[in-house]
């Protein structure tokens, strides 16, 4: 074979692979045929996964360009109901689109973890999956009901490097859309520190397990700096819910609800004004479904609300996949509380100052 041929034969290697490789970005948005797409005909799974990836690509691009900001623009509004409409379909934890998505949301994440935050005043929040969140500073970064469905929704390989990010974890309660097993392996193997409730990985003695009949306050030591935690005894109706609030090395102040919720709202008479209990919240994470809202803001008086739980997938329902579009209607049109508050979706930081 001498040098022309072998070089012709490398070209048309070179441009199969090619073709290829086109091909295959093509047929996750469309099956090729007849003009009308005749192939999607009786296979309405396959005609939703290929909807979802132009949809998705499209949010995706609309987020960026407009980040978190307490004013909601109508492009990011759109993008967010785009989300709303995927993750409402019958299985969208089956539909590939929607994990091809979450890696590349979490990939940003890791992308700017992997970046130094300046000023030691700072304060990043970071929107994961459900009510997974990152609270970073200069120094260190907490962790709070980081969940990937262990290795279903986010990959293990993803999850690995963002535990590698953090310095402590605490889990607010015993639910699968909020506790990972994989993530508490991530964790040991990690040397990242892991606080929960006694029903949480209740026979791993590796875990920190606090649950008290009040306020309780205790400091951890880090290697990073150290932090003051306040926990409180929540519940979701039988299950226990700590309610966790942390005062960072740099003064500021963050906390997660968890599922807070009990019926009759037995909670809510020690919850009270618990803000005269506790440092002043900067930040505090809430549930979007939180029943008794209105009182739960006025007891815990953050200076700013970031709320959690939409459009969470594989655990719950159609009508119970809360979704961004009802999150916006319920704090612009029916709540009462003047506390501003940040909507996030998957893979989205928000610097607060």
């Amino acid at each position: 074979m001498n040098i022309r041929t072998t070089f012709l034969a490398l070209i048309t290697i070179l441009l199969t692979a090619l073709g290829a490789s086109a091909q295959e970005t093509q047929s996750r948005h469309a099956v090729p045929g007849q003009r009308y797409l005749k192939e999607y005909w009786g296979r309405s799974d396959l005609y939703l996964q290929h909807q979802a990836f132009y949809m998705l690509d499209l949010a995706d691009k609309a987020l960026d360009a407009n980040p978190p900001a307490l004013k909601i623009g109508r492009e990011r509004e759109m993008a967010m109901l785009m989300l709303d409409a995927v993750t409402h379909e019958p299985a969208p934890i089956d539909n590939p689109a929607v994990l091809d998505y979450l890696s590349l949301r979490m990939n940003k994440v890791l992308e700017d973890l992997d970046k130094p935050l300046k000023g030691r005043k700072s304060l990043r929040i970071y929107k994961l999956y459900n009510c997974g969140m990152l609270f970073r500073t200069r120094d260190l970064t907490i962790a709070v009901d980081l969940n990937g469905r262990d290795g279903k929704l986010i990959p293990d390989d993803i999850m690995r490097k963002i535990v590698g990010h953090v310095d402590i974890l605490f889990y607010t309660h015993n639910h699968f859309d909020h506790c990972d097993n994989h993530v508490r392996d991530f964790c040991h193997k990690a040397g990242v520190p892991i606080y929960a409730t006694d029903e949480i990985f209740k026979n791993d003695i590796q875990v920190n397990h606090v649950r008290k009949d009040d306020l309780y306050t205790f400091d951890v030591e880090l290697p990073k700096g150290n932090i003051t935690v306040n926990v409180l005894p929540g519940h979701q109706d039988a299950v226990q819910n700590n309610i966790w609030i942390v005062t960072l090395p740099n003064g500021k102040v963050v906390g997660a609800t968890g599922d807070q919720w009990l019926s009759g709202g037995e909670d809510l008479k020690w919850l009270k004004d618990i803000h005269s209990r506790l440092p002043r919240i900067d930040v505090l994470a809430m549930d979007c479904w939180i029943h008794d809202f209105d009182e739960h803001v006025a007891d815990f008086n953050p200076r700013l609300l970031v709320s959690q739980h939409e459009n969470e997938i594989g655990a719950h329902g159609i009508d119970h996949r809360e979704a961004y579009w009802m999150t916006i209607f319920k704090n612009t049109k029916v709540h009462q509380s003047q506390t501003p508050w940040l909507l996030m979706t998957w893979g989205e930081w928000f610097d607060y100052k």
